[in-house]
């Protein structure tokens, strides 16, 4: 009885996944600690660490029973973060980052924003190894809006120009719309799978509403800048995958206001990009044929239509276009093995 009187006072649920942290892991957790809002509790998934994250872990759940410990063999994140999602019992969900922290009023702020049917979502910054911010991605004001042809700006900014509504971080999910529709992280995919579980879960809210405070600050490792996230982007069907999520969230909400269109073509292009733009790092893991075998099927089947009003334009965005439209693939994989010999040589 205590614990079900318990379950039903958590009003925010904190799901951490966490590989070989230890070095980071304190300031992360001091953060939750540090919360002005105290109706949480905090879900630390150990994805398999094998420096001392795991005790890291336990120290803090015998400090503040309001942390439970759970930990797997190395299964990804997508994974950790799903399994977190089965064990949550919190009103609202809170995704942090094992790298990352939050401000004091992290929670109290995106709490008193969020509803039933509206996601709250705040500013956030990023740092770099050194400790210095290299950016920073703020929130305009703490206006809602309705995720309708109404909204066709905001949605547009926060998406693409800000990208703030891309990951999992920095705001709140209602634990019901995720229960009640099953929405989880989809598994195998290095590259995206965030960005697939948000479009998934914003075609089920009616609004969104910014919190105007910097109140998560992002942790830049160097690991995500290594060469097997770029070896993702070019033979994964990540894109694609990524691509069809938000297609489906167009039409499941009805956008099709002319800023958003322009927006998704736009979108498509930064994908296609991304993917052939893999291929210079994995020029030493394959050969020339099977380099060229998956540029050639990406650039077959790519959405021509796309790519015409691009044609003309100067700069390298010509060439992928002009290979696109007139499915050229060897004039794209000529200006990629071009690319690669140059950065060689430099």
């Amino acid at each position: 009885m205590v614990k079900n009187e318990y379950k039903m006072n958590i009003k925010v649920s904190v799901i951490i996944p966490i590989y070989n942290r230890a070095y980071c892991l304190a300031r992360c957790l001091d953060s939750v600690l540090s919360q002005t809002f105290t109706d949480w509790e905090c879900i630390l998934i150990d994805d398999g660490s094998t420096d001392g994250s795991l005790s890291v872990c336990r120290h803090y759940a015998e400090t503040d029973s309001r942390f439970r410990v759970y930990n797997q063999s190395n299964s990804g994140a997508s994974v950790a973060r799903n399994r977190g999602l089965e064990l949550a019992w919190g009103q609202y969900i809170a995704f942090i980052d094992s790298d990352d922290w939050g401000e004091s009023t992290y929670l109290q702020l995106l709490y008193d924003a969020a509803g039933e049917d509206t996601m709250s979502f705040c500013g956030q910054d990023e740092f770099d190894c050194q400790g210095m911010r290299s950016k920073e991605m703020p929130v305009k004001s703490d206006e809602s809006f309705s995720l309708d042809n109404s909204g066709a700006d905001l949605i547009a900014y926060y998406f693409f120009d800000s990208k703030l509504l891309f990951g999992p971080v920095n705001k709140l999910y209602a634990r019901k719309i995720i229960g009640d529709y099953h929405i989880r992280f989809p598994v195998g995919i290095d590259w995206g799978e965030d960005t697939i579980f948000n479009y998934t879960y914003y075609s089920h809210v009616s609004k969104l509403k910014g919190v105007p405070f910097t109140l998560y600050h992002v942790m830049k490792q160097q690991i995500s800048l290594t060469t097997e996230a770029k070896y993702d982007y070019f033979l994964s069907d990540s894109r694609q995958k990524r691509w069809d999520g938000f297609s489906d969230f167009l039409q499941k909400k009805g956008l099709n206001h002319p800023r958003l269109m322009q927006v998704a073509d736009n979108y498509y292009i930064y994908l296609f990009c991304e993917s052939t733009a893999g291929s210079i790092f994995v020029h030493d893991r394959l050969s020339w044929i099977e380099r060229y075998k998956r540029m050639r099927g990406l650039v077959m089947n790519a959405d021509r239509s796309k790519f015409k009003k691009y044609i003309i334009r100067p700069g390298a965005l010509a060439y992928k276009s002009v290979a696109v439209y007139f499915r050229l693939p060897v004039l794209l994989f000529l200006f990629y093995e071009i690319k690669y010999l140059f950065l060689k040589i430099k």
